[in-house]
């Protein structure tokens, strides 16, 4: 069984993931980068991943900004995702579930992991269409969503390490 103070660590890891993520986004532009990853590989097993297609494709603006849209919608998946499933399953084995899903939070925060977990597409289940529509921080998933693509308008970068902070604050505060 996960203890608390494991579960907190994983969220800092999850956490700490999410931000090397936008460090490297950060880095990703720089010129001195884009040459040094030119000439860079990893090394792992027996295998030889040579870097010097990372620096071609951001060398060229039109695929930087399609990379990094695709690496920036990848660390969203992470942190919530993740970070989600691991309250959830902790909240399952301490039998604090009641809490978990007394959340202001929880119904908003479940459809949009389910939601991300899909390709980024709301695919509702007879379950969730009886709940909705659900908000959080005004923001509304509604019945109408249903098929669509996750708009970053309803749920973005910022919403994502809003929802983190608050999932890791409930974690810490009031979970056992």
């Amino acid at each position: 069984m996960t203890t608390k103070q494991e579960l907190l660590g994983q969220l800092t890891n999850a956490q700490n993931n999410y931000v090397l993520g936008l460090a490297a986004t950060s880095l990703f532009t720089e010129p001195l980068a884009l040459e040094h990853l030119s000439k860079s590989n990893a090394d792992f097993g027996t295998y030889n991943v040579p870097f010097d297609q990372v620096s071609k494709l951001l060398d060229n603006k039109q695929d930087r900004d399609i990379a990094l849209k695709e690496f920036l919608t990848m660390l969203l998946r992470a942190i919530i995702k993740e970070s989600f499933e691991l309250i959830k399953d902790y909240s399952d084995e301490t039998n604090q579930s009641a809490l978990l899903k007394g959340q202001p939070w929880f119904q908003f925060a479940r459809v949009i992991r389910n939601c991300i977990s899909h390709n980024f597409q709301f695919e509702f289940t007879p379950y969730d269409k009886g709940l909705l529509p659900v908000a959080w921080k005004g923001k509304t998933i509604t019945l109408a969503l249903d098929g669509q693509p996750l708009p970053l308008s309803l749920f973005g970068y910022v919403e994502a390490w809003e929802l983190f902070s608050e999932f890791k604050a409930f974690a810490g505060v009031r979970l056992k």
